[in-house]
């Protein structure tokens, strides 16, 4: 608060309330004569008390006019002002009022001010103007009177005569202060400091310089508690010493900020002049100019000094050339890139692994290892930081499983930016990399598109079907990939547009593909191979309950109350409506529903409102409920697309199921043999690859070899032709792991016993019949479980990946590994 609101401040701080006498305390010698000077006994005297708030007035120091308002101070001027005019002063802080009002004399400050009212005029609004004169120092010593103001015993104290060169040198010091302060500040009348460089008492000289503006009232009023004159100058030196330095440096900040502005200054007018000559010549015809503007961008940039020192060196080819140059587009559009594209680093919050397992829990339901995984990365991130050389994850799996939106919930999970770019059909390495500016139309390559687009240098940047990436002419993205997404380089990552280093090593990319055969070897080598199945019936039905139906109810306008499936009918819409890995089609097939029932509702509004009598009605959608259950789904969606159950009715002599591994999941597959009359032959159909031909020809070796054991003559095979066909035929067929499914059906047509329909298999087979290991265990148990298969035969060799099957598949499936075709024979053609 200034001085002047100080002195414009109502000072009366009692009320006219009745208080009880404040008891004498005989031990405080501040009010026990028996502790009083002599001559403080002599001198002492009664007078009016008159408490200040926020203020203190200094022996022989006349204030400005104060305003006084009603209460107990009021009186007591008023009284002082029939009588001597004297007043005792004492000096508190406002929050310290409530205590001074509890009635405890021992609280009262032991010194005060004796002061003359030099005036007291009294005004209309019930207040008064006052001017008062500190005289001397005073000790208070006893409370005599409480009404109707307070009457107290107090003494002067006179400061006693001090001499020395010690003293003197202070006194020279604190007038050399008061004079560095009048350089500084300026505006204080010359009068002022000869009458402050005339006093000659240390005691008189530290009163006097606290009424400055270096002093505030906590200052002021230990100096008017201290009584020896040189400790009292000693600490307004020490107060002024410190104003003085901040002073000092304030005004020095000040003058570096007013230079600063006089450059800005000068360079605006220089900038203005060239912009009326370029004007005057025809160059630009715009009220800014575009240099200055990107010059200004420049400055502002939070990028390394190598990036500013590159725009600036366009900037000056541009001022060169001139905006009218054809060239003058190329270095403008550079700019812009270099100028929009995030270069600084950035604070994260924590990571909170709770908070990221129930991001994860809430987007996605069921893929527990893989959230497990994910977990176990963003751990290791929060603990290590960037001391952590980030793994570049790769989920693979078939489409619909919720690769993409993992990525965008370990961004959630990280609080960063979301940037996605596909990669599907990409064949030129300038769509990695970008084109040399050389080129017309040049731009940066696609990984730097997408950090501007994200707007942050710390993203998580996800590449979509890094699997389909192609070769051709133009050149191979995928080794333009290897800088990327290599650690140990992509932090100096080189761009052919951009020209400039560009640290990708803050970034933390996810790669997802469909498969993981394409992907070439190096790549594959820098990146975490993250396997993701497909879902089995009853994660599905989870999903789609939690999470697809509600979210198409919104998107199609539809209430909760208005439309509800029983999980029959999405059991239905899994079985026999899609047959997938994921829960793409199953998502679409429940979009159909609600645009079917949407359509009832919106008819229903329209003919609601054309019967309605009152114009201004609407139609009340919400009383009309449409629930549909599993028998209402042919009704809207027609009939069913998939025949659910055994692959086979019945057990058949010839026919063996085996299951296949697709980039959209696994599925089964039926092996038809059917030997007839004719020149031994073998015939095969169904559209089979060359590695399938060649396991039907080595599942017929391994046959003819055993057609003794089995009781077969010899001559069978020469009066009969074999006629394999795999349906469906116009889907191409390949992979060795049909092995042990061709070689079943082609010795139950050979002996005439009947393969069991409830029995799936996958496994290769050789010559001598050992069964040997396969791929996508995971998709093909799925589709067996799918189809209703309940006993599965799979080779020993993948035993050890049944741990990572779903509990459900491994509960509801028969698992059965084996080594050889005489144990798979045992399974599947019984004891029949």
């Amino acid at each position: 608060m200034s001085d002047d609101m100080l002195r414009r401040k109502k000072l009366d701080i009692d009320n006219d309330e009745d208080i009880e006498a404040w008891p004498l305390d005989d031990d405080n010698p501040e009010f026990d004569f028996d502790f009083i000077d002599s001559d403080e006994a002599v001198q002492s005297r009664e007078l009016p008390l008159v408490i200040l708030a926020e203020i203190v007035i200094m022996p022989r120091m006349t204030v400005p006019p104060l305003q006084v308002g009603q209460g107990k101070s009021y009186s007591a001027m008023e009284q002082a002002w029939e009588e001597n005019r004297e007043v005792l002063l004492i000096f508190v802080h406002e929050d310290e009022l409530e205590g001074y009002r509890s009635n405890q004399a021992q609280q009262l400050p032991p010194i005060g001010v004796i002061a003359k009212l030099e005036e007291f005029i009294k005004l209309p609004d019930g207040t008064a103007h006052v001017i008062l004169e500190g005289v001397h120092r005073a000790r208070l010593h006893q409370v005599m009177q409480f009404h109707p103001f307070y009457r107290v015993r107090c003494a002067p104290i006179h400061d006693p005569e001090i001499k020395g060169m010690e003293v003197q040198a202070l006194m020279e010091t604190v007038k050399q202060q008061v004079d560095e302060f009048v350089d500084l500040l300026g505006e204080v009348p010359q009068e002022a400091v000869a009458f402050v460089h005339r006093i000659d008492k240390p005691g008189y000289l530290a009163d006097i310089v606290t009424w400055g503006p270096a002093f505030e009232f906590k200052d002021r009023l230990d100096i008017l508690n201290t009584l020896e004159p040189t400790e009292r100058l000693r600490k307004a030196y020490l107060i002024l010493a410190r104003q003085l330095e901040l002073l000092k440096l304030r005004q020095k900040i000040q003058q570096d900020t007013k230079e600063v502005l006089d450059q800005s200054q000068r360079e605006y007018f220089l900038r203005e002049q060239m912009r009326v000559i370029r004007r005057e010549l025809g160059e630009d015809e715009e009220s800014d100019d575009p240099i200055d503007e990107m010059r200004r961008k420049i400055a502002e940039l939070q990028a390394p000094d190598y990036v500013k020192e590159q725009a600036l060196h366009e900037v000056k080819r541009l001022a060169q050339q001139g905006m009218n140059s054809p060239e003058a587009g190329v270095i403008r559009t550079y700019l812009d890139w270099i100028v929009n594209l995030p270069w600084a680093d950035e604070e994260f919050p924590e990571i909170s692994i709770t908070e990221a397992q129930q991001i994860l829990d809430t987007d996605h339901y069921g893929l527990e290892k893989v959230k497990e995984r994910i977990l176990e990365y963003l751990a290791v991130r929060k603990l290590a930081g960037n001391k952590m050389r980030s793994p570049i994850l790769c989920f693979v799996g078939p489409p619909g499983v919720g690769k993409t939106s993992l990525g965008r919930s370990i961004a959630r999970a990280l609080g960063r930016q979301f940037v996605r770019t596909s990669l599907g059909g990409v064949r030129d390495e300038a769509e990695i990399r970008g084109h040399r500016r050389t080129y017309i139309g040049a731009l940066p390559g696609r990984i730097l598109q997408g950090m501007k687009t994200a707007k942050s240098k710390s993203p998580v940047y996800m590449m979509d079907e890094i699997d389909k990436v192609g070769t051709d002419f133009r050149g191979d993205p995928t080794s333009a990939l290897l800088e990327v997404l290599d650690p140990e380089q992509n932090n100096t990552f080189s761009d052919h547009y951009l020209e400039i280093p560009y640290d990708l090593s803050k970034v933390i990319f996810i790669a997802t593909a469909n498969q993981l055969e394409p992907i070439p070897g190096p790549l594959r080598d820098r990146m975490e191979i993250i396997e993701i199945g497909g879902y089995t019936e009853d994660e599905k039905l989870e999903i789609a309950r939690g999470f697809l139906a509600p979210k198409q109810r919104e998107f199609h306008g539809l209430l909760e109350e208005q439309l509800s499936i029983s999980d029959e009918a999405i059991m239905k819409l899994i079985r026999e409506y899609s047959r997938e890995a994921g829960v793409r089609n199953l998502e679409r097939e429940l979009a159909s529903l609600c645009r079917k029932v949407a359509r009832k509702v919106a008819t229903a509004s329209d003919d609601s409102v054309a019967h309605n009598d009152n114009a201004e009605g609407t139609a009340d959608t919400g009383a009309l409920h449409f629930k549909i259950d599993e028998a209402d789904i042919p009704t809207y969606l027609g009939p069913e697309r998939f025949t659910f159950g055994l692959a086979e009715e019945r057990d058949e002599v010839g026919v063996a199921t085996g299951v296949t591994w697709t980039p959209a999941g696994g599925d089964i597959l039926s092996i038809e043999v059917l030997p007839v009359r004719g020149k031994g032959s073998l015939q095969l159909t169904g559209q089979l690859g060359d590695v399938m031909r060649e396991s039907a020809q080595a599942a017929m070796s391994y046959a003819r070899s055993r057609a003794e054991q089995m009781g077969i003559d010899p001559n069978y095979f020469e009066e009969h032709v074999f006629h394999i066909h795999v349906p469906e035929g116009e889907v191409p067929k390949e992979g060795p792991s049909a092995g042990i499914t061709l070689t079943t059906a082609l010795i139950s047509a050979m002996t005439g016993r009947p393969v069991r329909r409830d029995v799936a298999m996958t496994g290769e087979v050789t010559l001598r019949g050992k069964v040997l290991g396969i791929g996508g265990l995971k998709e093909k148990t799925l589709a067996a479980h799918r189809a209703g298969i309940r006993t599965f035969i799979l080779p020993k060799e993948n035993a050890k990946d049944i741990v990572d099957l779903p509990d459900k598949v491994r509960h509801d499936l028969k698992l059965i590994p084996v080594s050889s075709m005489e144990e798979v024979l045992k399974i599947a053609l019984g004891n029949s």
